[in-house]
Formats: C-alpha cells, sequence, structure tokens
C-alpha cells in the first residue's frame, strides 16, 4: 500500500513519517538506509546527515546515540545509491574558480633499455662513492645533484 503525501517536495516531513515508510523491524543496517533512501530519495542529496541520524533514531527508540556502525553503514549506502543513480558531489569551491588551461602536448616518450639504465645506475653510484671520498663537505651539492640523478633513473627503471 503505497502512501501518498499532499506535501509539496519543498516542505520537509518530520523524522518519524520518513521512518515510518521505512518499515525498520529487524533489517540490517544497509537495508534500513536502502529502504529510507527508496523511500525518500531526496535525503540522498544532503551533505549533511544529521537529518538522517535524526530519523534513525526515532527509528531507534532504545538507543540515544547514533552508533559508528550505523554512520558507516549510512556512508556506504549512500555513496553506493548515489553512484547507482549517477549523482555526484559538488566540486571544491577553489576548483571552481580556477581557470582551465589547455594541456602541453605530451613529448614523446623515449623508451631506455633496462640494461642501459641499470649501467648508468652503477655509474652513479661509483661517481657518489668517489665524490664522497675525495671531499663529502665541498661536494655537498655535487652529492645532492647524483642523489637526485639516482632516483630519477631507479624511478624509470620500475616503469
Amino acid at each position: 500500500m503505497a502512501r501518498t503525501s499532499s506535501k509539496s517536495s519543498s516542505e520537509s516531513e518530520t523524522p518519524a513519517e520518513v521512518g515510518e515508510a521505512t518499515g525498520t523491524q529487524g533489517e540490517s543496517i544497509s537495508g534500513y538506509f536502502r529502504r529510507l533512501f527508496e523511500a525518500k530519495p531526496r535525503l540522498l542529496k544532503l551533505s549533511n546527515n544529521d537529518k538522517i541520524f535524526k530519523i534513525w533514531l526515532q527509528d531507534h527508540p532504545d538507543q540515544t546515540e547514533v552508533p559508528l556502525k550505523v554512520k558507516q553503514g549510512l556512508a556506504n549506502i549512500k555513496s553506493l545509491m548515489r553512484k547507482k543513480t549517477g549523482k555526484r558531489g559538488r566540486r571544491p569551491a577553489a576548483a571552481e574558480a580556477r581557470p582551465k588551461r589547455e594541456a602541453a602536448p605530451a613529448a614523446p616518450r623515449v623508451r631506455e633499455s633496462r640494461s642501459g639504465l641499470e649501467q648508468l645506475e652503477e655509474q652513479i653510484d661509483e661517481c657518489l662513492t668517489a665524490a664522497k671520498g675525495i671531499d663529502r663537505a665541498g661536494l655537498e651539492k655535487v652529492i645532492q645533484h647524483l642523489v637526485l640523478a639516482r632516483r630519477e633513473v631507479v624511478w624509470r627503471i620500475g616503469q
């Protein structure tokens, strides 16, 4: 038996009215929230879950506070149902204000041979050892550059 309401969509219903439509006896947390969102899809649009928690607390009078498990269940079901309906969250204000830049054309990627990169890594290691042995304090900037170069080579080997 479907419930009909004479209220417009802009008018808010009391938490008890929404809870009655969900049939809350002995069902799982996700089942409870799934039925709630199916009965009142406008709740999916809410960014703050306080109203939904009030509904849950009214449907569970033995509870004085919403347990963490229920909060997690709500977040999971809300996310899944939003994804299912194609609803997305708002973009952050900073991203909206930022002007869009056209992407620079990608430079063609040159594939180096593994053995060549591994040889280069060994040679940089030898240079590092030599620089540290000659004058660690005096060649500190050279050593830093060699360390950065070695990291880049190791990263490329991992690609």
